[in-house]
């Protein structure tokens, strides 16, 4: 039944129940994938919803298809578990740049270079397929998690929207890795905004790059980024133009057409016989949108910082040698002790915010919600001093490094 008043729609109506789950995993990129198959690994029966038809997020959809460092940058490898095995697919079937020091991902490497590399976007989305599968992970995609089910503390579940219509899932634990804290937003859970320049990467191919690509021997020569917008530090930024969260479909819809038109501008005054765009973005670029505020918040203060709780290490891509533990508290609050966050949401600030939104230190925490949300079903680990120890026992046990000593 639905009512129309001057300025709301009021609507009532059954929504059929279609599953029941140990933990449902919301959005598909890195963190998600990570997430879903943590969870999976410990047993848990676990349902990852992405709103795309491709899994990986920015990774592959949004085209930044940069695995950023998992090395501290004096030539030793830190982040280990998940973190590493993603590496290691996300190059295992397609060219790479990885330094030749660090193609067996050894422990130490000489040199200055850092152990990141460059990837195929497609062949790493296409890995992820079987792997998020081989682990036993039921998949949904065109899919969009709408509403979280349960009015006050544990979530139970999660309404979602598809071709088949408007379905609910039923879960004893959610993971929320939509990359804009959603369910945690929708359930009024306190959330902080970010603000973010205007950017827009495409692939631009020309008879340089093609030529670069043969002289080289690797297909990722054939392929430049190209960005009209601004860089991570706001160089290329539009004089005027507003800094926004992108948290509306107003404020998304803006980010991408005029991310595309100032693409398309740059372009179309180019020989077009000389060059071809190769690869526009499927999802908007943005850094960071929204995020928790969980029970710790991590800060740029917080760099070398032991944590007696921590669930794992990241280290700073841009600032060599600063390396951070994570603290268990940025991934989830205490008024929903069942919703658990990964990725670029978690409970990180300032400078520490774009160390923890990256690709590893984003699959790092994905696992770590993973464990955490199948622990919490299969043996009823609290995050509490003792479920802390459960946990990190269980994470280390799956090769992840927990503490910087």
């Amino acid at each position: 039944m639905r009512e129309i008043a001057h300025d709301t729609v009021r609507e009532t109506f059954d929504t059929p129940i279609r599953g029941q789950y140990d933990t449902i995993v919301c959005g598909g990129g890195v963190a998600g994938v990570a997430a879903a198959v943590a969870a999976a690994r410990e047993g848990a029966r676990v349902l990852l919803i992405e709103k795309s038809v491709v899994l990986g997020g920015l990774a592959t959809n949004g085209l930044i298809s940069w695995y950023e460092p998992i090395c501290t940058g004096t030539g030793k490898k830190l982040m280990t578990g998940m973190a590493e095995e993603l590496l290691r697919l996300s190059i295992a079937y397609g060219p790479d740049t990885l330094p030749p020091e660090w193609k067996e991902l050894p422990e130490e490497a000489a040199g200055k270079a850092r152990c990141a590399s460059h990837f195929s976007p497609a062949l790493f989305a296409m890995a992820l397929d079987r792997w998020v599968m081989e682990a036993g992970v039921e998949i949904l995609l065109d899919t969009w998690v709408v509403q979280a089910l349960g009015e006050e503390g544990e979530i139970q579940g999660v309404v979602v929207e598809n071709k088949t219509g408007r379905s609910a899932y039923l879960a004893k634990t959610v993971i929320d890795t939509t990359g804009d804290a959603d369910l945690f937003f929708r359930r009024g859970l306190p959330c902080v905004n970010g603000q973010n320049y205007l950017s827009y990467v495409a692939y631009v191919t020309d008879q340089k790059q093609l030529q670069k690509a043969v002289e080289s021997g690797n297909l990722l020569m054939a392929r430049r980024w190209v960005n009209p917008g601004s860089n991570l530090w706001g160089n290329g930024h539009p004089e005027g133009y507003p800094e926004m969260s992108y948290v509306t479909a107003e404020e998304v819809t803006k980010f991408v057409l005029d991310g595309r038109a100032r693409l398309f501008e740059i372009i179309a005054g180019e020989d077009r016989l000389a060059r071809d765009v190769t690869v526009l973005p499927a999802m908007a670029q943005v850094r960071k949108t929204r995020r928790i505020q969980g029970r710790y918040t991590l800060t740029e203060a917080d760099c070398g910082k032991h944590f007696s709780d921590s669930i794992g290490v990241a280290v700073d891509f841009y600032n060599r040698g600063r390396l951070y533990e994570l603290p268990a508290g940025i991934l989830f609050h205490d008024d929903c002790p069942n919703l658990f966050t990964a990725g670029r949401t978690v409970s990180a600030d300032g400078w520490a915010w774009d160390v923890t939104r990256v690709i590893p230190t984003a699959v790092a925490s994905g696992q770590a919600a993973g464990i955490m949300a199948a622990l919490r079903v299969k043996q009823g680990v609290e995050a509490d001093e003792a479920g802390l120890k459960i946990i990190q026992e269980t994470l280390a046990s799956r090769g992840v490094r927990i503490h910087l000593d």
